[in-house]
């Protein structure tokens, strides 16, 4: 559950901020409330819990009775309630929290109730403002529902069905919106700063701002891996980075990931779950102004847009101005995201979803190893230093998708889902790029590059889900068919550049770079379809098998002189996973599973590689109480990349060719927790421990090497505190800490030094309004992430500041 307090909206202050379509939208559903099943609120449950300040019972029994609870806040101030130990119906559990508060309730739907002071002798009921308690989906929560703190439950990521996450045996790490909010999340990148197994920024990618990559558990993400409800997101990992106020939650499932998306590398997949339409009046306008001239207005509404619930929307939207710390730098973007669900009974819904993004920011060269990492007899470069030009500095991208989620509940046992979503994005960049350092150390000489990216993308995924009992136990089966086609063009322009001084450097002067003629590649055509099987079995309550098998068919059709090449690829990938759930909420689990990627390339005498294949083997425990938001997972792995390139023995014969006979190796020991430790104080920590290198290559000196971006050891802790009594109720804080080991350049020629961050946030919440102070790196370390040839500065200090009014 979570609290959303309600009450009467007052535009006054908003106007001027929000255009008139988007209050005309949020008006639309202000006063429409859909109300669950009646049987849920009349169901008994068991409950324990202590004496103690009356509203936090109220919420762990709105909570754990899965109803609406609705009053006047300052009717709970200072009133403690005896606590509640047994199996009651709802109304009896209610009337035993109350008891000798002076307050009383009455049913004002299926699920809803009202709290109100005792009637006195000559005076009627008292009017009252509302706060409610908010609930999941008819109070039911699901793999795509908010998560009214940091600990989910269910995730859809590992099976696409709303499986505990306790029941999947693999480990799945999952952001939510409070933790974002909280954690003051600016990408994609920082959102994933406290999961274990992944370390950000990793390709050049700097803060994050540009385009989501990372690597999980020692391999980079591939164009495959960032799924967007369920579904991959884009053919091309630079076409956009994510927005994050537009997700209600992020899903990382970490390992082989092909038995349930197809084609994609061996780290794994991130999956981001879009804000869906909602069915309670929701709506909030925030604004937020910070570090790096950062200025920023956002919005967000939904509700019910009939009596009965039957047709419900969503509104997000936001617009930024800002820059990043180096010089000349900009990061502005527009987003937009409308969704419509058509829900005519409780069996089926329909669910429209899309967006559009506009994104115009810089790219940051970086700087040379000499006066970064290695000494440099003219001193350490600024951070801040911009070493291209700021007449020719632009990562522009520009991207919408459309696509519809469809599920109809045929009986009780069989559930059919469908999914599509078609896309497209430009991408247009260009920069000055850093080439050769000169014998005077201060020298560096550049190249210029301009590129333009189109792509589309068309993605969809069908099931049919049956539920049955027999052989001893009750089942899950699972069999659905999908499939993915993309096109895909780049055009580059390059040119010489001016040297520049890396301590005075001098702009401008562009005109004398003269540029070549384009270099148009020839349009790629991709497609995959794949079929899939998946078996979910519970014996004795305590027994979990999963066993999953698909077969995948793709293509990639070159256009050449209309000509076309076709290179065709198939695969069969399998998962098996064993889980026990022991008494006290502990699930011991192993599993193995697989992942195959087409790569492109060939041999010397012209045959196409073959597919990158993963294998991964892993055991481990989860711990997650009946009922608590706590989730604690232990993982060990042992996960292998074959068929990686590696060079021809041959070289005399066939200079410059490759074969597929590389191998990389990654295991590792994580350990991730999420929890609720008492109603004020809540944590998030990680623990992760790799040991990566490549195993096999044609090159001895490559055996050995570390991959990039792969520390050895990250650890990470959050906590933060709230105060929910007295006269500093609605005061929270929290500080984390996040220690990442060195990492090595691709050539291992050079370790980067370690590095501790300190974040923080504080942050007070009164009636409607919210203002919160966000703050990383607080401490202003500097350090330097990643190293490809040059080297690129991690972000500095940076402070937020963000006010939202919700009503």
């Amino acid at each position: 559950m979570m609290i959303l307090r309600v009450e009467k909206p007052s535009l006054a202050g908003l106007r001027g901020v929000l255009t008139s379509a988007m209050v005309a939208t949020a008006l639309a559903g202000t006063a429409v409330v859909a109300l669950p099943s009646l049987a849920q609120a009349q169901e008994t449950r068991s409950y324990d819990m202590p004496a103690g300040p009356l509203s936090g019972a109220l919420n762990r029994l709105a909570e754990q009775a899965g109803i609406r609870l609705f009053y006047d806040s300052a009717l709970t101030n200072g009133l403690t309630s005896p606590g509640l130990k047994g199996s009651f119906g709802t109304s009896e559990a209610l009337v035993r929290l109350l008891a000798g508060t002076g307050l009383i309730h009455r049913r004002t739907g299926p699920d809803s109730f009202t709290l109100e002071p005792a009637p006195k002798a000559e005076s009627g009921a008292v009017q009252l403002d509302t706060m409610q308690v908010e609930g999941m989906a008819g109070g039911r929560e699901t793999g795509s529902s908010p998560v009214p703190s940091y600990g989910a439950r269910l995730s859809g990521v590992g099976t696409k069905t709303d499986t505990p996450i306790l029941e999947t045996p693999q480990s799945i790490s999952v952001v939510t919106r409070q933790a974002m909010d909280n954690q003051g999340a600016l990408n994609l990148t920082d959102a994933l700063r406290y999961t274990s197994g992944v370390a950000p920024a990793a390709y050049l990618n700097g803060d994050g701002t540009n385009y989501d990559i990372f690597t999980i558990r020692g391999f980079a993400n591939s164009n495959s891996g960032i799924l967007r409800d369920g579904m991959r997101l884009n053919y091309n990992v630079f076409d956009a980075a994510s927005e994050t106020y537009g997700l209600e939650r992020i899903e990382v499932l970490k390992g082989p990931s092909s038995v349930m998306y197809g084609q994609s590398g061996p780290a794994g997949v991130v999956n981001m779950v879009s804000k869906r339409p909602t069915t309670t009046p929701l709506h909030e306008i925030e604004v937020q102004g910070g570090s790096l001239g950062r200025r920023q207005i956002a919005t967000d509404h939904g509700g019910a847009l009939d009596a009965d619930g039957v047709f419900s929307y969503r509104l997000t939207a936001q617009v930024r101005d800002g820059k990043s710390w180096t010089d000349f730098s900009q990061d502005d973007r527009s987003y937009i995201a409308p969704a419509f669900t058509w829900r005519p009974d409780d069996t089926m819904s329909l669910t429209l979803l899309g967006y559009y993004q506009k994104s115009e920011t810089s790219y940051y060269s970086g700087v040379p190893y000499q006066g970064s990492v290695l000494p440099n007899p003219n001193g350490r470069i600024a951070r801040n230093r911009y070493l291209g030009d700021p007449d020719l500095n632009y990562w522009n991208t520009e991207a919408y998708y459309i696509g519809y989620l469809f599920e109809k509940q045929i009986n009780k046992a069989i559930t059919v889902r469908s999914g599509l979503r078609y896309g497209e994005s430009k991408l247009d960049y260009g920069y000055l790029y850093l080439d050769q350092l000169l014998a005077d150390n201060r020298t560096v000489t550049r190249g210029a590059i301009k590129r333009h990216d189109d792509s589309d993308t068309l993605v969809a995924d069908n099931n049919i889900q049956a539920k049955w009992s027999g052989l001893g136990g009750e089942h899950t089966t699972m069999a659905g068919f999908d499939l993915a086609r993309s096109h895909y063009q780049r055009t580059r322009w390059f040119g010489a550049a001016r040297s520049i001084d890396l301590y005075e450097p001098v702009y401008g002067n562009l005109g004398t770079i003269a540029f070549a003629a384009p270099r148009i590649d020839d349009p790629i055509r991709f497609s995959q379809a794949g079929l899939y099987l998946q078996q979910q079995s519970k014996f004795d309550d305590h027994w979990v098998v999963t066993l999953n098998g698909r077969k995948d068919w793709a293509e990639t059709v070159v256009t050449a002189s209309n000509a076309q090449t076709r290179t065709k690829d198939d695969a069969f990938t399998y998962r098996a996973g064993l889980t026990y759930l022991a008494p006290g909420g502990f699930a011991p689990y192993l599993s193995y599973s697989e992942s195959f990627e087409p790569s492109a390339g060939s041999t010397w005498d012209g045959s196409p590689f073959m597919p990158t294949t993963g294998r991964q083997y892993e055991a481990g425990i989860k711990f997650q109480p009946h009922g608590s938001r706590t989730l604690v997972t232990l993982a060990a792995y042992h996960l292998t990349q074959q068929n990686v390139p590696t060079p021809d023995p041959d070289q005399v014969a066939h200079p410059g060719a490759q074969v597929q006979t590389g191998e990389i190796r990654s295991r590792g020991v994580e350990l991730e927790a999420q929890t609720d430790l008492t109603d004020n104080l809540r944590l998030r920590g990680a623990l992760t421990l790799t040991d990566a290198e490549v195993t096999k290559s044609n090159v001895a000196a490559e055996i050995g090497l570390v991959p990039v971006d792969t520390p050895a050891r990250m650890a990470s802790l959050w906590a933060d505190y709230s105060i929910r009594e007295g006269r500093l109720s609605g005061l929270s804080f929290g500080v984390g800490g996040r220690y990442t080991s060195g990492t090595y350049d691709v050539a291992n020629t050079v370790k980067l030094a370690g590095r501790t961050l300190v974040d923080a946030m504080a942050a007070y919440e009164v009636d409607r309004w919210r203002i919160a102070l966000t703050a990383s790196n607080i401490f202003d370390r500097t350090y330097i992430n990643s190293c490809y040839g040059n080297c690129w500065y991690g972000r500095p200090r940076t402070v937020d500041l963000t006010l939202r009014y919700s009503w």
